[in-house]
């Protein structure tokens, strides 16, 4: 406890600057866990340039530039104030001693805004051991956040509580450029350890939302891959290409995250993109996502992606819904794309394009340039198929497959339209349950739109089963959620706790407050109150649409998730981390499709033209 003594006016002074140098420090969260080096602050508000202390900060960001920062220094600028002009610092710290570049004070995060004469707003190159947090970057013609470099390993990259958007510049000549850019700038570059958590990309005439790895290089086939990269609780909407991918990595995971209103580009020009994907990527898992609303001004425009070159990829427990191409496609091409698993996925009104729907459907497995797909399952998915044309069907294979066929099983595909799947005779369907309007028809290899029954007396589809389709009846008019949450705070959300709200924010925002409330418990864990800033910066992509109660009530019980209707009567209780194909998919099923209350209005490529 701090005692102001009103006897001592010399001792109340020293006090006072004791409490504000305490508030200061609490501000800043973890970032003195260790001890730093030296601190710096920049304050663009101030008027006197200063020497970057915190009693006479910096106040521009040239100023701070000129400086070589060293292992273990932290560079801060003050909440709720605007830099102009593009940010490249300098220096590297170690393994044990990251240079951190951060926020203090109270407020909204500190601005870093770039004139469109900048390549980018906030630039590394050549530089490893940093984390990057709590501020608002925008501007620049090319990349939003760039981490570059030309030679050797560059380690530990660390990104965290970002809110970066409005990049703007000329036509693309290659798909290495966008507001979250991680990616060498030679083919003897390379990064290992690399984690982006809560890290908000949006709007963009450029390529992609966020990118690890990349590089349009001759590259070695024994080339060194990215390592250990993550990319978790992030989002991505409104871009022209793509929304979250991994390049060229090793050990890569896409977690938590989501992707909406990607593939925005009028016309193609260097490529066609997708929500969330991989390619060249080893070991890399992509679960508990969602993508929707996405689009291309040529083939692609869906959610998900294994694309060539891929060994050893997971895409598991995603959700994929009302997205103008496909639910999950796996691609090979001139190399090999083997021993994947497409797994617990939700797909719901997928194809929504009656081109993109005919060609590729909701599961989309197809190769070209000799290149073949080995060792693949596509298990335990759900897939509701609701197409634009009535002889699309919910799955497409016309992939090389040179070894074992493709294994089909324990899916559920759920169809208004009787058209199951088209597909070459290298694909091994069992134990899957269809709900078909009407009697579903089934092309595989040279039996051409054969029922069920005539695929089983074939020897094929053993253990499958038709059922009816299911009615829910009318949808309900609103719901409610509400959840007991530990705010674990050091002014960072924690990564659990932060990826349910991520969750919840964007369900809310797809359904807008007159149809889903919902309301966080919170109980706080921190006695500083960083919980403020660290709520504050959640709320910058939807403002308003989660309600907290920070008074934690006698039943507080944490991690709980209860689904009610408006009027309060329990419908569904879950316990712990919930994604958001559990989450959306049960909101969904009673309410029925979102409007996308946080969207603006959203036109395909067909109605464009």
């Amino acid at each position: 406890m701090i005692r102001l003594f009103p006897g001592s006016t010399r001792c109340a002074m020293g006090q006072a600057k004791l409490l504000a140098l305490i508030v200061l420090v609490s501000s800043f969260g973890s970032a003195f866990a260790q001890p730093s080096q030296h601190s710096y602050f920049i304050d663009c508000s101030s008027a006197p340039q200063g020497n970057g202390s915190s009693a006479h900060p910096w106040n521009t960001l040239a100023a701070a530039q000129a400086h070589v920062f060293q292992p273990g220094d932290l560079i801060a600028l003050r909440r709720g104030a605007e830099c102009r002009g593009g940010f490249a610092p300098q220096g590297s710290g170690t393994e044990s001693r990251p240079i951190r570049l951060t926020a203090y004070g109270t407020g909204p995060r500190p601005r870093i805004i770039a004139p469109a004469t900048e390549r980018q707003a906030l630039f590394l190159f050549n530089q490893e051991y940093w984390q990057v947090d709590s501020l608002d970057i925008s501007g620049a013609s090319k990349y939003g956040v760039f981490v570059s470099g030309d030679k050797g390993p560059m380690h530990h990259i660390y990104l965290k509580n970002l809110y970066v958007h409005d990049v703007n510049g000329g036509p693309l000549k290659n798909k290495d450029n966008g507001l979250v850019i991680v990616g060498p700038s030679s083919a003897a570059a390379v990064f290992n350890d690399v984690l982006l958590d809560g890290v908000d990309a949006a709007h963009t005439n450029q390529w992609a939302g966020i990118l690890i790895g990349g590089g349009n290089f001759a590259y070695a086939p024994d080339a060194p891959l990215n390592r250990q990269i993550v990319v978790r609780n992030s989002t991505v909407h409104d871009v022209y290409g793509d929304g979250i991918i991994l390049f060229r990595d090793q050990e890569g995971w896409i977690k938590t995250s989501a992707a909406w209103q990607t593939g925005m580009q009028p016309t193609q020009d260097v490529g066609t993109p997708n929500a969330i994907w991989t390619w060249t990527c080893t070991d890399c898992i992509v679960e508990d996502n969602e993508a929707y609303l996405t689009d291309s001004p040529g083939v692609d425009g869906g959610a998900y992606d294994i694309d060539w070159d891929n060994t050893r990829n997971t895409v598991q427990r995603n959700y994929a819904h009302d997205t103008q191409g496909y639910c999950v496609a796996v691609f090979a091409a001139g190399y090999t794309t083997s021993e994947s698993v497409v797994r617990d996925n939700l797909c719901i009104d997928n194809g929504l394009s009656p081109r993109l729907a005919a060609l590729q459907g909701a599961v989309y497995l197809h190769t070209w340039n000799d290149g073949p797909i080995k060792g693949l399952a596509v298990e335990n998915n759900t897939i509701w198929w609701n197409p634009p044309v009535p002889d699309a069907p919910a799955l497409v294979n016309d992939a090389l497959i040179p070894d074992s066929p493709i294994s089909f099983r324990h899916n559920h595909v759920i169809s208004t339209a009787p058209r199951v799947y088209r597909s070459n005779a290298q694909f091994a369907a069992s134990e899957n349950t269809y709900d078909i309007a009407g009697a579903p028809l089934f092309t595989l290899g040279a039996l051409h739109d054969v029922s069920l029954t005539a695929l089983q007396a074939a020897g094929k589809e053993l253990g499958s089963k038709v059922s009816q389709t299911r009615s829910f009846g009318p949808p309900a008019t609103s719901l409610r959620i509400e959840t007991d949450l530990d705010l674990d705070s050091d002014g960072l959300l924690a990564p659990g706790t932060r990826a349910q709200l991520v969750v919840l924010r964007d369900l809310a925002g797809q359904y807008g407050p007159e149809r889903l409330k919902i309301l966080i418990h919170l109980r706080s864990k921190s006695e500083t109150g960083s919980e403020t800033n660290a709520l504050r910066d959640l709320e910058d992509v939807y403002p308003g649409v989660l309600q907290f109660d920070h008074h934690a009530s006698a039943n507080f019980r944490a991690g709980i998730i209860r689904m009610l209707t408006s009027s309060g009567i329990s419908l569904q209780e879950w316990q712990g981390f919930q994604n958001a194909a559990t989450l959306g998919g049960a909101v969904r099923a009673r309410l029925g499709a979102p409007q996308y209350a946080h969207v603006q209005v959203f036109l395909p490529h067909e109605e464009k033209q």
